[in-house]
């Protein structure tokens, strides 16, 4: 297996000053101009989150485009989501992106976006890498000049984003709930959007980590063991809801009002219950996605279309079906009557819109979702991945497979496992589910007994 990071749907992404440097940044940045001058573009907006490698990688960016002679405007600090969601209303002929999404402290990235607010799918990542390879050791040369400065107002940007939500929920049935919100930006791109926001659905706001520093406080993935001192937080704030973003606010984990972290999958299904109980349409999720939004989806009576893993994908069957909503079970909700992406803004607010529609407690709607346990195990391993497959194929011959990603394993107990190497990180992820915690931690144990003789 490919242990070095790799361009993908989601990006590049690698731990920065080894497998992503000026350098690799520019080159990229350079393939992906070239893409974009095909296509006739001139001119494209940059954003990042607030890691503090941020600025370097920005000049990289900016330099490749000027050398394709592409126009730049640069936004500044934003969420990945507002930068989709502008690059679309301000119809820009491209966008980048410079974030490594919930990845740790040590990484960065670069997203590219295209015309119509949305990343690359598989077939434009591929043109962008064959690009890549081409290009001449001139071509491969850093020239130009840097932008330091935002070029466009930013509080006009972020307002842009905001207001395209508002007008797509109950905003004054919010409003009347008066709720008490916790919030943990993680110090990074949601920071003041995500604030403006509550503020415009008349929250009482309590934040922590909302500095835009880039020095995270914890662990930015939105996981519950990277979490204790927020929940704490939200468990002393006497607030009504939490929500935590990772650093360019596409993912969202929710804590309830006892401080107890709800499981990232739940963010999506209680998006998922919303919609559908207000409009028409099947949902999309991908292949490691709980069991629970399909559930949820046959409750409704609509049907549930399974995609690869990356937002790209689900997005592409979310357009071609006309799914009024879909997503990843990571924590990350795509609406598509507002965007095209995952955006953890649009999640704060469905949520808030189902808990006033209800006018239930959030531990009380999470308690009422089905039961299902799930594991996720992240194993890094330079084996043989195809032969690892095949060997799972013997053991589980007269069960549904699905090998679209890596390997899905389907039973008749309604329990699942799927193995597929990472997108973004040079590992080997594991996501089961069952009914019983027994059930899935065996078929996790059996798919590790079978990695450990390959």
């Amino acid at each position: 297996m490919e242990q070095r990071p790799k361009l993908s749907v989601t990006g590049y992404r690698a731990i920065w000053g080894t497998d992503l440097t000026e350098q690799i940044a520019y080159e990229y940045s350079r393939a992906y101009a070239k893409l974009v001058k095909e296509n006739g573009g001139k001119k494209i907006l940059v954003g990042r989150d607030a890691r503090q490698s941020g600025p370097i990688i920005l000049s990289s960016v900016t330099k490749a485009f000027q050398a394709e002679e592409i126009e730049i405007e640069y936004a500044g600090i934003l969420p990945t989501p507002t930068m989709l969601l502008l690059v679309k209303k301000l119809n820009f002929d491209a966008g980048v992106m410079i974030t490594a999404s919930h990845n740790p402290i040590e990484y960065n990235g670069i997203k590219f976006i295209v015309p119509g607010g949305r990343l690359t799918n598989a077939q434009e990542t591929k043109t962008i890498q064959q690009f890549y390879d081409s290009l001449t050791t001139e071509e491969k040369t850093i020239q130009g000049h840097p932008l330091n400065e935002p070029t466009l107002d930013n509080k006009e940007l972020r307002k842009i984003h905001i207001d395209e939500i508002l007008k797509n929920i109950d905003a004054d049935l919010i409003r009347n709930k008066n709720f008490k919100v916790a919030l943990d930006p993680i110090n990074s791109g949601g920071s003041l959007i995500t604030q403006e926001l509550l503020k415009e659905l008349n929250c009482e706001v309590q934040v922590i980590n909302g500095e835009m520093t880039g020095l995270f406080a914890h662990r930015p993935e939105p996981l519950p063991e990277n979490l204790t001192k927020t929940a704490e937080f939200v468990k002393n704030g006497a607030v009504d809801v939490g929500f935590v973003q990772d650093p360019d606010a596409d993912r969202l984990l929710v804590i309830d009002e006892t401080g107890s972290i709800i499981g990232e999958e739940k963010t999506l299904v209680l998006a998922i219950k919303n919609v559908l109980a207000k409009e028409p349409g099947d949902i999309v999720i991908n292949l490691s996605t709980s069991s629970m939004s399909e559930v949820v989806a046959r409750e409704f009576g609509r049907k549930t279309y399974r995609t690869k893993i990356g937002e790209a994908n689900v997005v592409q069957k979310i357009l071609e079906v006309g799914a009024p909503i879909g997503g990843e079970g990571s924590s990350g909700a795509i609406y598509p009557k507002v965007n095209t992406a995952r955006d953890s803004l649009v999640g704060i607010a469905l949520i808030l819109e189902l808990m006033a529609r209800e006018n239930k407690k959030i531990s009380e709607l999470s308690d009422s979702l089905p039961k299902f346990y799930m594991k996720k195990e992240v194993i890094h391993w330079g084996g043989d991945l195809p032969n690892l497959y095949n060997k799972l194929k013997d053991k589980w011959k007269n069960d549904k497979v699905n090998e679209e990603d890596g390997v899905r394993f389907d039973f008749e107990d309604s329990s699942w496992i799927h193995i597929r190497p990472s997108n973004t990180e040079p590992v080997v992820k594991i996501f089961g589910e069952a009914t019983t915690p027994e059930r899935i931690q065996t078929l996790v144990d059996q798919v590790n007994l079978t990695l450990n003789s390959n």
